[in-house]
């Protein structure tokens, strides 16, 4: 124990201890938290992917059935009816989502972006020939595909995707 003019320094070996704990602690803590923050974001992205991608794999499965429903139809399809209500969660990963479609003559791609996550999936579709899906921009949920018949001389008919 050492004695100086004013007394002794024992006390501030324990203060500056505590202080150097509270640091050591405070850095490791925050450090935890940055790395499990990105952990936690990238394992909601890829939640949010895989989700997506089966939301759109039903899409395009459904699509199929209805083109092929309207393609063993023979021409002209004006008195073809085909209803497909689909029912697909209006969330994922917590968060809503669009679909968007695409089609120029009998290929096609659906592609779901998650509205928080930066999550996007593409999945590709086919058609029969003569058969075409009318392009769309839709909330994730419950959609109806249906055949629109043709309305002209000129007009085929096409696929459609709505939300219910």
């Amino acid at each position: 124990m050492r004695e100086g003019p004013g007394g002794t320094d024992r006390a501030v070996s324990v203060t500056v201890g505590y202080v150097m704990t509270l640091a050591v602690s405070t850095l490791l803590l925050s450090g935890l938290f940055v790395a499990g923050g990105s952990f936690v974001e990238t394992e909601r992205e890829r939640a949010a992917q895989g989700e997506l991608t089966v939301v759109g794999e039903r899409i395009a499965a459904d699509l199929g059935t209805v083109d092929r429903v309207a393609s063993t139809a023979s021409p002209p399809r004006e008195n073809l009816t085909v209803d497909r209500p689909l029912t697909l969660p209006d969330r994922v990963s917590g968060t809503g989502y669009r679909i968007r479609i695409e089609a120029t003559g009998s290929a096609g791609t659906i592609a779901l972006e998650s509205e928080q996550a930066d999550a996007t999936v593409e999945v590709p579709f086919r058609t029969s020939e003569g058969i075409t899906v009318r392009n769309a921009t839709v909330r994730g949920g419950d959609l109806r595909i249906y055949w629109d018949a043709p309305s002209g001389v000129d007009d085929e008919g096409e696929v459609v995707v709505r939300e219910r």
